[in-house]
């Protein structure tokens, strides 16, 4: 069956054995961390011995059909570790390791490095176990149990040869001329590997999981797209999920914890679910025994991290680190043909075989011999076309041509410049091989700024590194090719190694003096002596305690075999080997669900009655002196159930924070988030319910019960306090039946809030496409216009049908922003969002009234103004302050004399700390032209120059704005109980609201240019005025003015109002506190107008510019009167970066 047709049919065949971490329980009889070899037997045996087990893994589960076939996936999946600093995806498959002279590759998700190793399944050779670094115990107990535990680890994991039924291998058959040689054939075979060869009768294999034949694909070190490989994936880990383990994934284990009755805590985070940006806490789970088996890297970092925590152990911790005398080489352009890269995503039609990755070994693991293994391997098909430029590189550097004749050479030039690579010419005539030798094991891992750092000092200078790379020239000698020794192994990088198979750290030995754990994989408790923890173990490649010189897999399988074995012994039960297993349980069936995370902050106090009123939470908040924070990740696992169904239910998991009731983290797990839940009083109101048990370390339980009230037609100046306030009451014990102990009220701050936002992430969604519709669908429901600002990369849904699919932004033109957040002296928290296009500048970017930044940085326009001035190489700082429709803030009433007196010193001050300018730029518009030239009349200091848009000191309008403003219509609506004044209009807009857009439709014909059939476009010039021409915008931007356009205060237009009947800038209330400084404008300012309008007129501008020309000179002062355009199309009209923002760019760059 073709590679592709797999691929396909497997994403529908093999079912997720791992559950959401919102399930998990807090405590188990067995908490095992890892799910390699060590990880994968230990819980399968645990669960096999009737043991309540959990497993944490922090990579994700991956079936068969999802790993990586092109480069651009395989990259995506990578991350690194080095001594300094973690880059990469944090659950990335491939995980590299960069230390000191030596490197190390594993892997990430569920099934451990198993996932992408080679599978094979060599024994160690019996004089390994006679070394002196094993415990005496281990030495000299009987070989049957460790060759017991071999033959359990076959069982499992079903290891075969390469059958001769199959197509015979280019690779193999080079490696085995290459023995010839070398005169090594006596000891060239066939390797074992865990790669099933036929597919089972029944379809399913010995632990009731499908498989299907090898195809020869080549991949298997990218991960088997096929099933074929027999991963822990595969068999040990479905086998525990059987017996009934509960299997976790992305769950990064932090550290272990004693406690003093005795159970163990293990801590951990939650990956990708956005819990860091809030620094919270640990989440811990308890359990009686811990397994501590998370690979050489994993577990060394754990210990070493618990050890730094507090947990004695032995000093030895991070000792006799092995790479187990790994050897990379190449034998590159070979006469024979080699096959060796994976199909990846080609289509294998017309490919030879390229074959499992390992399929045989030169064994020099004899008296006499070398004591190594020299295997052949290949490079799997995501990485081969970019191996192809990498090799050819490395082969002029490094390579050591071992023919000289003519013919020869001119059959490798042919092939590494006239052929296609890689399934043509030198890569195809590519030999892949790897030795496993004996290094001295005396690398050490140690924790330094809470990383990890590997230090092997001249590791690659021991003698087995020269013999290694002496054996793999011979081979290449025999095929005749250039041999490249890996070029981490060179003068150039200090001789340094990368090992895929790490062992050490965490050493058996017979005491603390010399080793972590004991025979069994027990940890010692102290420094010296044999006393151990009772209940803690760590089982896989870290107990090894010397090289092996062949792959470890096997061995590290046969010891933890070996040490379940023991450790169910030493408790008292059995474990039933029997086979087949089978699915005793539903598989979970993922669905569209939703997540993200919350943080919220209050105070507590003990209640004084048992009542649940509002005014008593709040009576409750006053008198509080105990703070509490939780931050919790809250999943959902149907959005269409929680969407649909009353109860709205999803689940809940992560910490409390209370002193009061304990002063470490509190746990919470299991539990209850209700989205909308119907209260029989008052009408129209719903609450948003959180109910959770919390247990203290000691495991004593707290429940907590809060909610957060919710209006079916929302005061927009309560949105901002409903959506983020919680009343909240603690009970002492597991119910609400329990007695109250303390009452409060929590809240979200606006900075968390945002944060919270970017951390809603929608799950199993099938394409992006999916993926915005969900999650926009989800954000408007739980977070309404809220989200519609801080909703991240969408934009609203289609206001005029709100059921319609979300719009998805073009990219903008500029680098990625910095988001500033900056309190000012009243204490109102505004935005700057920074995008540094060059050095010119810095300017700052200042909206109108009712609108937001955006209007500066569209993408409903083919260039915006932010665009344009980065292109030109400008700092630009985009200002939202407290009018903005992005900001909490716009929900309060605010004058125009406030902003002029707090939001622009603060900006500005702001903008010059950050950047070091000692002045700024500013473009300015409309009411944030006219509350900036208050701000400057008022003494505002750090701006060099000004570019005014429409309106500045003096108010021409036009007799409509006027007799609105005569009328005092502000002042009217606020009588009658209106406190904003929207553009917001949809599809499921009232019968009042149809009949006012009716009305308002029929005055825009009168005040404006030309009819629309917008609603949104009516409201906008109903409360501004013509703000616009039509001619002026692109159909999109038309039609999306919701985007731009919403809520503007009643008191910002009653000032506005004002200064239109004074005919020049006045305070709140008329008073003229301004027109008297204008020296202060004595600057380069640029005065822009829409000679069309009809908002303010262009007279406006022109008497300001008249007035500071005949004052103090032309010299500093210009004007544009731009045809063809109005009010707010100077902005964001379709032409406006050809006609209007040259002219803003000629004069900033005057004094840029």
């Amino acid at each position: 069956m073709p590679v592709c047709d797999i691929e396909d049919t497997n994403k529908n065949r093999f079912q997720r054995i791992s559950r959401p971490i919102s399930e998990i329980k807090d405590h188990y009889e067995v908490v095992v961390i890892g799910s390699g070899y060590g990880g994968g037997i230990s819980a399968s045996r645990l669960s096999r011995g009737g043991k309540k087990v959990c497993l944490l893994e922090r990579g994700k589960e991956i079936l068969p059909g999802d790993y990586p076939s092109k480069l651009v996936d395989a990259t995506e999946q990578l991350q690194f570790d080095s001594n300094k600093m973690k880059w990469g995806n944090r659950t990335g498959l491939y995980n590299l390791h960069i230390g000191e002279d030596q490197a190390v590759m594993v892997g990430c998700g569920l099934g451990g490095t198993s996932l992408i190793n080679a599978n094979v399944a060599l024994e160690a050779t019996p004089d390994v176990f006679q070394n002196d670094n094993w415990p005496e115990k281990f030495r000299n107990e009987s070989s049957e149990r460790l060759q017991k535990g071999y033959d359990r680890a076959r069982e499992m994991l079903k290891p075969n040869v390469y059958p001769d039924s199959y197509p015979p291998l280019a690779k193999y058959d080079a490696h085995q001329k290459s023995a010839r040689y070398m005169h090594q054939e006596h000891n060239f075979k066939k390797t074992p590997i865990n790669v099933t060869f036929k597919t089972p009768d029944s379809g399913v294999n010995h632990v009731g999981v499908p498989q299907v034949a090898c195809n020869n694909c080549g991949d298997c070190c990218s991960g088997c797209n096929v099933g074929a490989k027999n991963t822990t994936l595969m068999n040990y880990l479905p086998d525990a999920f059987n017996h009934g383990a509960d299997i976790f994934c992305e769950v990064h284990v932090e550290y272990i914890e004693k406690t003093p009755e005795g159970k163990w805590l293990v801590h951990y985070t939650l990956a990708h679910t956005g819990s860091e940006k809030f620094d919270a806490p640990t989440i811990t789970v308890s359990a009686d025994i811990v397994v501590v088996s998370a690979g050489t890297m994993g577990s060394n970092e754990i210990m070493l991290r618990s050890r730094e925590k507090g947990l004695s152990m032995s000093s030895m911790l991070g000792r006799h680190f092995s790479g187990n005398g790994d050897i990379l080489g190449f034998g590159y352009n070979c006469e024979d043909k080699i096959n060796g890269i994976g199909y990846g995503d080609h289509d294998p039609k017309g490919l030879e075989p390229c074959g499992p990755c390992i399929t045989s070994v030169i064994d020099m693991r004899v008296p006499g011999g070398d004591n190594m293994v020299l295997e052949e391997g290949n490079m799997p098909g995501p990485i081969g076309k970019i191996m192809a430029p990498t090799m050819a590189l490395a082969n002029k550097v490094w390579g050591k041509n071992t023919v000289g004749g003519l013919n020869d050479i001119t059959q490798k030039w042919i092939r590494q410049n006239l052929s296609k690579p890689p399934f043509q010419g030198a890569m195809n005539h590519t030999q892949t091989y790897l030795v496993m030798s004996h290094d001295d094991a005396r690398g050490v891992l140690s924790m330094h700024n809470n990383r990890m750092q590997i230090n092997y000092p001249d590791v690659g200078k021991q003698a087995n590194f020269q013999t290694g790379n002496d054996n793999m020239q011979k081979a290449t000698e025999a095929l005749k090719g250039n041999y490249v020794k890996n070029p981490m192994w060179s003068k150039m990088f200090g001789k340094d190694v990368i090992s895929v198979h790490p062992l050490g750290g965490c050493c058996m030995a017979s005491n603390a003096t010399n080793g972590v754990v004991d025979h069994k994989g027990r940890v010692y408790s102290e420094t010296s002596g044999e006393s151990v923890h009772d209940g803690l173990y760590i089982s896989d490649g870290s107990i090894i305690p010397t090289s092996l010189a062949v792959n470890p897999l096997l061995t590290i399988s046969a010891v933890t075999e070996r040490n379940m074995e023991l450790l169910a012994e030493d408790y008292g039960f059995t474990i039933d080997y029997t086979l087949p297993s089978a699915v005793r349980r539903p598989h979970d069936v993922p669905k569209l669900g939703v997540e993200f995370t919350e943080t919220m902050k209050g105070k507590l106090a003990v209640p004084t009655s048992n009542k649940n009123t509002i005014e008593e939470f709040e009576e409750a908040e006053r008198r509080g002196t105990n703070s509490i924070q939780f931050t919790l990740t809250i999943r959902g696992e149907d959005l269409d159930r929680m969407l649909n169904s009353p109860a709205h239910r999803a689940s809940m998991i992560g910490t409390v924070q209370c002193s009061v009731l304990d002063p470490a983290p509190l746990t919470v797990v299991g539990g209850d988030f209700q989205l909308f839940v119907e209260v029989p009083s008052p009408p129209n109101t719903k609450h948003m319910v959180y109910s959770m048990t919390m247990y203290s370390k000691s495991g004593k339980p707290y429940y907590f019960h809060g909610y957060k009230v919710v209006k079916d037609i929302p005061n927009p100046l309560r949105i901002w306090h409903d959506t983020s306030t919680l009343y909240v009451n603690i009970y002492a014990g597991t119910t609400a039946d329990s007695e109250v102990i303390y009452k409060g009220v929590m809240h979200i701050e606006m900075f968390d809030f945002m944060k919270q936002m970017t951390t809603m992430k929608v799950l199993n969604a099938k394409n992006n496409v999916e993926r915005l519709n969900a999650l926009a669908r989800f954000g408007v429901h739980f977070a309404g216009v809220l989200w519609e600002s801080y909703g991240g990369v969408l934009v609203k849904p289609q206001l005029y049908d709100p059921n319609a699919p979300p719009r998805v932004k073009r990219p903008l033109a500029v680098c990625k922003p910095e988001f500033h957040y900056f309190s000012t002296d009243d204490q109102v928290t505004l935005r700057l969002t920074r995008y540094q296009g060059g050095t010119k500048g810095p300017v700052m970017l200042v909206h109108g009234l009712g609108v937001s930044s955006k209007i500066f940085s569209t993408d409903l326009i083919d260039v915006n103004m932010l665009e344009y001035l980065y292109k030109n190489d400008f700092d630009v700082w985009l200002l939202d302050f407290r009018v903005s429709i992005l900001l909490p803030a716009s929900d309060k009433q605010s004058n125009g004399d406030q902003v002029a007196q707090y939001d622009y010193p603060a900006a500005v001050k702001k903008i010059k700390h950050v950047t070091g300018a000692d002045s700024i730029q500013a473009v300015v518009h409309c009411w944030g032209s006219t509350t900036f030239f208050m701000s400057m009349l008022a003494g505002l200091q750090g701006i060099r120059s000004i570019v005014c848009s429409q309106i500045s000191t003096e108010v021409v309008t036009t007799y409509v704005t006027l007799l609105k403003s005569m009328l005092r219509l502000p002042k009217l609506f606020e009588t009658v109980g209106i406190d904003s004044m929207t553009t917001y209009v949809d599809t499921t807009e009232g019968i009042v609201g149809r009949v006012i857009d009716k009305g308002l439709s029929v005055y825009s014909l009168v005040e404006a240019q030309g009819q629309c059939n917008s609603s949104v476009c009516h409201r906008v010039t109903f409360n501004y005025a013509s703000l616009y021409k039509h001619d002026q915008l692109n159909q999109r931007l038309h039609e999306n003015l919701h985007e731009l356009f919403a809520e503007a205060n009643i008191t910002a237009f009653q000032h506005l109002a004002m200064v239109v009947r004074k005919g020049h800038l006045v305070n709140c209330d008329g008073k003229e506190v301004y027109m008297q400084n204008m020296a202060n404008l004595d600057l380069p300012i640029l005065f822009i107008s829409g000679a069309e309008n009809e908002c303010f007129l262009p007279e406006a501008t022109k008497r300001t510019y008249e007035n500071l020309c005949t004052a103090y000179g032309p010299d500093n002062y210009s004007r544009k009167v731009i045809e063809g355009y109005g009010h707010i199309d100077c902005i964001f009209g379709r032409n406006a970066h050809v006609d209007v923002f040259p002219h803003i760019l000629e004069h900033l760059n005057k004094t840029a």
